[in-house]
C-alpha cells in the first residue's frame, strides 16, 4: 500500500525479481503499455506482450514473448495467459464484453490477479458519462472474484498530441476547459506505477490515483508547450458546445462528442484538479512534471 505523506522519504519499491513469474500485457503498443513493457524488461521480468498487428512486434526487445489477437477473440486471450500471474489490462474503450473476455480467460488458465486502467472519472460524482462508461467495465471486475488493482490516472500528458495539427497548421491551440485545473500525467509514470503493483503483494483490492506533481489549465500546458518549443502558440479559449459542433462537423460521432463535451465541462468547472500523492509513495519517486513531457516529446510537434 501506499505511504502516508508523513512517512519518511520513500526509496522505491525493493522487489525480488523472480524470473518464473510471467506478466502479461494487453495494450501493449500504446503509450503506457509500451514504456510497461520495456520497463518490466528492462527489470528483468518475465513480460509477454499481447498485441493485434504482428507487425509491431519488432518494436519490442529479445526476450519479450509475443502473443497476438485482440479482447475480443476469447480463444487468442486464453492462449495468452496460459503460464500467465499478472495480467495488466487496459481498452481503447471501456467495453464490458471484452472485460468479461479477459476475466474469463484469467480463470481458465487460473490467473488470479488483474491490475486494470481504470480513470479517476470513476470516483467523482456525480460521474462525468465517460467516468460511468469506465465504471461499468470495471464491475465486471469487481463481480469476478479474481484480486483486482485499480489504477485512475487524471489527464494524461500525451493528451497534448491532439494539439499537434492546429500548432502545425494555424499555430494555434482551440480549448474548451476555460480556467479549469487538471493534474497531466506522464504514461511513462504510469507504467513505473504498474511495474510496482504488479510485482509487489499487497495491492490486491486497492485503488490509486495517479497525477503528475502540478495542477494546471489548459492555457498554462499551452505556454509551457510555447516555450519548450521555442514558438508563439495562441490558445482560443471556445465554450465545450462549440468544441463539441465542431468535432461533429469533423465527423466524430455525436455521442463520443457529446461525451467529451460532459466531461469538458467537469474540467472547466474545477473538478478535476486533484493532487494525490500515491505516484511517489508507490514508487519512492516523483512523477514527472508536464514540462519535462513537452521536452522529450519536442520531435512530436516539429
Amino acid at each position: 500500500m501506499a505511504s502516508s505523506p508523513g512517512d519518511a522519504t520513500p526509496q522505491g519499491p525493493l522487489t525480488t525479481i523472480d524470473r518464473n513469474t510471467m506478466y502479461l500485457i494487453t495494450g501493449a503498443t500504446g503509450n503506457t503499455g509500451a514504456d510497461l513493457v520495456q520497463q518490466l524488461h528492462d527489470g528483468g521480468h518475465a513480460v509477454r506482450a499481447y498485441i493485434r498487428n504482428p507487425e509491431k512486434a519488432s518494436q519490442f526487445h529479445e526476450g519479450v514473448e509475443i502473443a497476438i489477437g485482440d479482447l475480443d477473440n476469447a480463444e487468442a486471450l486464453l492462449a495468452a495467459a496460459e503460464g500467465v500471474d499478472v495480467i495488466f489490462f487496459m481498452q481503447a474503450d471501456p467495453i464490458p464484453a471484452q472485460a468479461q473476455n479477459v476475466v474469463n480467460a484469467a480463470k481458465a488458465a487460473g490467473v488470479g490477479r488483474i491490475v486494470v486502467l481504470s480513470s479517476i472519472g470513476t470516483v467523482i460524482h456525480p460521474r462525468p458519462v465517460i467516468g460511468a462508461m469506465i465504471n461499468a467495465r470495471d464491475d465486471v471486475l469487481r463481480e469476478s472474484g479474481l484480486a483486482i488493482t485499480y489504477l485512475r490516472p487524471n489527464t494524461l500528458a500525451s493528451n497534448a498530441l491532439w494539439w499537434r495539427n492546429s500548432i502545425a497548421e494555424q499555430g494555434r491551440v482551440y480549448d474548451p476547459t476555460g480556467e479549469g485545473l487538471t493534474s497531466p500525467i506522464d504514461t511513462y509514470d504510469i507504467a513505473r506505477v504498474v511495474v510496482a503493483v504488479m510485482t509487489e503483494p499487497g495491492h490486491e483490492g486497492h485503488g490509486y490515483i495517479l497525477n503528475g506533481p502540478q495542477a494546471l489549465s489548459a492555457k498554462e500546458q499551452v505556454e509551457t508547450l510555447a516555450d519548450v518549443l521555442g514558438r508563439n502558440i495562441e490558445f482560443v479559449p471556445v465554450t465545450p458546445a462549440e468544441f463539441a459542433e465542431e468535432n461533429i462537423r469533423r465527423g466524430i460521432p455525436e455521442s463520443q462528442a457529446r461525451g467529451l463535451q460532459n466531461l469538458q465541462e467537469l474540467f472547466r468547472a474545477g473538478r478535476s484538479g486533484i493532487l494525490a500523492d500515491d505516484v511517489t509513495n508507490l514508487t519512492g519517486i516523483a512523477p514527472r512534471t508536464f514540462r519535462t513531457w513537452c521536452e522529450n516529446h519536442r520531435a512530436d510537434f516539429n
